[in-house]
């Protein structure tokens, strides 16, 4: 299974089977499950495609957020999803996200072109986020900011369109990219903005700090840690790109900083003696920011 590709489930058809088994009081049998979701009288005429029931089976068991028991082939939530209620899609989101950057599911990202797992999506996710927050990326840029932008070994983000269209279903679920706020021009759908400001919310909402003055370097190696794909990261250095450094925030997270100041979500403060400072790119700013600590301010997984 590869993400970006047809043969796997969108987020939207794997949420439909998680919500499914979080709702009901006990674990559904396969067959029991695809009639619920996907009942003679919808299913259509048969074709080459799997269906996506199928698909989201396959994908939600590679990425071990399920598990299939017994004669009767029952289902139960797994992994990351164990605790999911059926109710919170952001949760499951976040659930999907951690799954996905899992490291084991990553290996030899940088050292071979193979695209099993959630290899091709990681790969793309780290080369999107290489970009200015502000600026829309779409089919046609992106064939030519892609080339020779991972290492050789690693090969091309995006072969075709299809992968790309898919990557526009994957991304902004994952909490890594965003639509442009108004598609006003002709021929621009299938944008993203490269965005990580609701990962990076979910995280820290993760970390159970609100209202605890954290080291601003220290919490920028946590973030980079969890979600390892932001300029840095393992995934991001892993395939060859270019690391902002152990004290530089970087684009893309400097924006998510700089919009949970605004949103009141955390507190960026600076100290004149403090010892270790990150520097935060502010484009209001002839000069980078600097920051000493961040404070969380809310524990909303948003």
């Amino acid at each position: 299974m590869t993400l970006l590709n047809v043969g796997a489930a969108l987020p939207s058809q794997a949420w439909a089977v998680v919500r499914l088994l979080a709702c009901l009081d006990k674990a559904p049998p396969l067959e029991e499950a695809r009639a619920l979701l996907s009942p003679p009288s919808i299913r259509g005429e048969k074709t080459q495609d799997k269906p996506a029931f199928d698909k989201a089976i396959s994908t939600l068991e590679e990425l071990d957020l399920i598990r299939i028991e017994g004669k009767d082939q029952q289902l139960f939530l797994a992994g990351q999803a164990v605790d999911l209620d059926g109710q919170d899609v952001s949760a499951f989101g976040s659930a999907l996200r951690r799954a996905i950057l899992d490291p084991a599911k990553n290996t030899s990202l940088g050292d071979s072109p193979d695209q099993t797992g959630p290899r091709d999506l990681t790969r793309a996710l780290a080369w999107l986020l290489t970009f200015d927050p502000t600026d829309p990326m779409d089919w046609l840029r992106a064939q030519n900011e892609q080339r020779e932008a991972l290492r050789p070994e690693a090969g091309p983000v995006f072969s075709n369109h299809t992968r790309w269209l898919r990557f526009n279903y994957w991304a902004p679920p994952l909490g890594l990219a965003g639509a442009p706020l108004f598609q006003i021009e002709e021929g621009n759908a299938n944008r993203l903005v490269p965005d990580c400001t609701v990962a990076v919310r979910q995280t820290l909402a993760e970390l159970q700090q609100t209202d605890v003055r954290i080291n601003a370097v220290e919490l920028l190696r946590t973030i980079r840690e969890q979600l390892p794909v932001l300029p840095g990261g393992a995934h991001s250095r892993a395939v060859g790109l270019r690391s902002p450094g152990d004290t530089a925030a970087g684009a893309v997270l400097s924006y998510a900083l700089l919009r949970g100041e605004d949103e009141k979500w955390l507190r960026l403060e600076h100290d004149d003696d403090a010892q270790h400072v990150l520097q935060v790119h502010d484009p209001d700013r002839s000069s980078a920011r600097p920051v000493s600590a961040i404070t969380i301010l809310e524990a909303v997984n948003g």
